[in-house]
């Protein structure tokens, strides 16, 4: 079994650093310097790139926190209305990525932007993403704040209070393959909406399977919020990856014919 490690803690006077506050900002550095440096294959200045993924990573905190506390907590809500705005506290990594894209799409429109060129931004912002999510999943497994169902399985991890799988360890794993995947097919051009479409046909399904080992999660006719979000993704990432190779294949045909 994977041995249990305390998640490390450094303490400089009456501040406390957590491994996991670590590696989320280089989680956040990581991703937008991928960003950064792939905007011009997406005819995108530096400054234009940075400043939607600024729009996003702010909205996708706020958007993080919401969807945590309304799907997940809502009886915090009845308790303690003002629980909403502690947007330092309860984050759902999915209510963050759908907000941010979200965002970045009402921000691309108000700038002009054609839908070839937001569709183009969001792919950077997919491709960069599974680098950046395994440095985010490593600080969750360090933190051991998503706990799985008891088991004796070789990739459980050994609790002092018994073995049990370790979601974010299970996720920063799956992750690995996906950022290796990403980072051979990233060597060529690709079609607009390609990493964005496969990115979530790949993750959506995995992370289905991982919400059924949850425990103490909400669930609404067996299944948790996340899931129903996985349902929706994965079908829509199918769709635009099937639709980008479309094009692919039309562009591709269209030259040739030309010769």
């Amino acid at each position: 079994m994977v041995p249990y490690v305390p998640e490390p803690v450094l303490t400089l006077g009456p501040v406390a650093i957590s491994a996991y506050a670590v590696l989320v900002c280089i989680a956040v550095v990581v991703g937008i310097e991928l960003v950064l440096r792939r905007a011009p294959r997406a005819g995108m200045t530096r400054d234009s790139a940075s400043s939607l993924v600024g729009w996003m990573i702010a909205w996708g905190f706020v958007g993080a926190h919401v969807f945590e506390v309304v799907a997940y907590h809502p009886h915090l809500l009845r308790t303690d209305p003002l629980e909403i705005l502690r947007i330092w506290t309860r984050w759902s990594s999915f209510g963050g990525i759908l907000t941010g894209i979200v965002a970045a799409l009402v921000v691309m429109r108000r700038r002009g932007m054609s839908s070839l060129e937001r569709l183009r931004f969001l792919d950077l912002v997919a491709f960069a993403f599974p680098f950046a999510w395994i440095f985010g999943r490593a600080g969750c497994a360090l933190r051991h704040d998503h706990l799985g169902v008891g088991s004796v399985h070789w990739l459980a991890v050994s609790f002092p209070d018994g073995a049990r799988f370790d979601l974010g360890l299970l996720e920063m794993l799956y992750t690995l393959p996906i950022a290796a995947l990403f980072a051979w097919l990233g060597r060529s051009d690709r079609p607009a909406g390609f990493f964005l479409g496969l990115f979530f046909a790949l993750y959506g399904p995995m992370r289905f399977f991982l919400d059924t080992l949850r425990t103490g999660d909400a669930r609404y006719l067996s299944w948790t919020p996340a899931q129903y979000l996985c349902v929706l993704t994965t079908l829509g990432g199918v769709a635009l990856l099937v639709a980008a190779l479309r094009r692919q294949a039309g562009s591709t045909a269209g030259s040739g014919s030309g010769s």
